[in-house]
């Protein structure tokens, strides 16, 4: 009788995410490129790339501890990323009947990856009880208008008006942080010109496939998307890690580290990034100097 087949490595239910995702995740927190981890561990920039996307394994045990410590993962973090390391090891793989190092197989790309942005007015259902539906309709409609035109600048769709909410998507990441960024200065100098649209509002967005039914989409990613803009005050834009992977690098916006927060039908705590504006650095003899440096009363040469 011959011996059962053992399963291959996708076949067993993983008790944790992926070392890739897991890596992604934490360098963009600690706010780490992929150059600065490649010169630290030694790891070429091209390697690390596919281990976060998912095409290579996961490193030796001793690269995994060396990334755990750039990455500052203490507690249960550090054991979950190195099991997720030894789980996709080239051992384990071995074992499992997967061959070292080869590259798993990919699909037809029949999808898209898309990303989505929630935007709604805080205070909306005050204003209402305050002003009279009329009011709220005005508001509403204008901030429909104002969002209609300024993601089809920065070539995005308006996918839907819900009330006091919209859906927008884009299929660039840089893109549609740059209009989440727009919608707010937009909106904010529309409240100071008119008192009576108060335009505070917050923004959320992810990154990730959906699937297209009549009129909209549906996803996993939509739902997230709509609990970091549940999340976002007044001014505020909150992307996910994903979205700031894809775009690293925004002129005038910096990601900035909010934690974790257990969002409503997610199993596992999901990393925010707060997308905030970057003040503009004070030019001295054609060199940039630190703003706060110059107004700090205590340096005698200020």
């Amino acid at each position: 009788m011959p011996w059962p087949k053992l399963p291959g490595l996708a076949d067993i239910p993983r008790p944790f995410p992926p070392f890739g995702e897991q890596l992604r995740d934490h360098r963009t927190l600690v706010g780490l490129s992929i150059e600065e981890v490649s010169q630290s561990v030694g790891i070429t920039p091209t390697a690390l790339r596919e281990i976060e996307g998912g095409t290579r394994i996961a490193p030796s045990e001793k690269i995994a501890k060396e990334l755990a410590v750039l990455l500052k993962l203490t507690g249960d973090q550090w054991e979950m990323f190195i099991d997720a390391a030894e789980w996709e090891s080239g051992v384990v793989g071995r074992f499992l009947g997967k061959r070292s190092g080869a590259k798993p197989s990919r699909p037809p790309l029949l999808a898209a990856i898309l990303v989505f942005m929630i935007a709604d007015i805080r205070g909306y259902s005050r204003f209402t009880e305050e002003n009279g539906d009329k009011a709220a309709a005005h508001l509403t409609t204008r901030f429909a208008e104002i969002s209609q035109s300024l993601i089809e600048q920065w070539g995005g769709q308006l996918v839907e008006v819900r009330g006091d909410e919209v859906l927008c998507v884009f299929a660039s990441a840089q893109q549609a942080v740059k209009a989440a960024s727009a919608l707010q200065q937009r909106c904010a100098e529309e409240s100071m010109a008119n008192s009576d649209l108060p335009l505070a509002i917050g923004v959320g967005l992810d990154v990730g496939e959906a699937v297209e039914v009549d009129g909209g989409y549906r996803g996993a990613v939509i739902n997230r998307a709509a609990r970091l803009c549940s999340l976002a005050g007044a001014g505020e834009v909150l992307v996910s890690t994903g979205v700031a992977y894809l775009a690293p690098q925004l002129d005038g916006i910096s990601f900035v580290a909010r934690g974790q927060e257990q969002l409503k039908g997610f199993s596992a705590p999901t990393p925010i990034l707060l997308a905030a504006l970057v003040e503009s650095s004070l030019v001295s003899d054609g060199e940039a100097v630190d703003s706060e440096a110059v107004d700090d009363p205590g340096d005698p040469d200020a």
